[in-house]
């Protein structure tokens, strides 16, 4: 009988770990009106944020916060980027084109 309690915690051990876990999430962020929708996000070390420029105009998000940094370029009506998230902190996002479009990551 003791062998039996001693698998099944064994078991246990490696079972759920795994069923605890959770699945990360893709976020959506819309450019539109020369703004992004929404303007704070608060989302989890391995989540995605995929940016979809939803406007008339043409946006080039970056960011400059350290360790976050990066830059999509010109981001035409229609175009998608992907960023992944993976290390916990507060990111900061501009667009270079239209300076008053500013949005916030809280990544945990």
């Amino acid at each position: 009988m003791r062998g039996l309690a001693a698998i099944g915690l064994v078991c246990a051990m490696f079972i759920l770990p795994v069923a605890t876990a959770t699945a990360a999430e893709q976020h959506t962020i819309s450019q539109k009106k020369k703004r992004f929708d929404p303007k704070l996000l608060e989302a989890k070390v391995g989540d995605s944020v995929v940016f979809i420029n939803d406007d008339r105009y043409a946006h080039n998000l970056f960011s400059e916060t350290p360790g976050f940094e990066f830059n999509v370029r010109k981001q035409m009506p229609g175009d998608r980027h992907a960023i992944k998230l993976e290390k916990a902190g507060t990111i900061q996002i501009r667009c270079v084109i239209h300076p008053r479009m500013k949005m916030t990551i809280n990544v945990e």
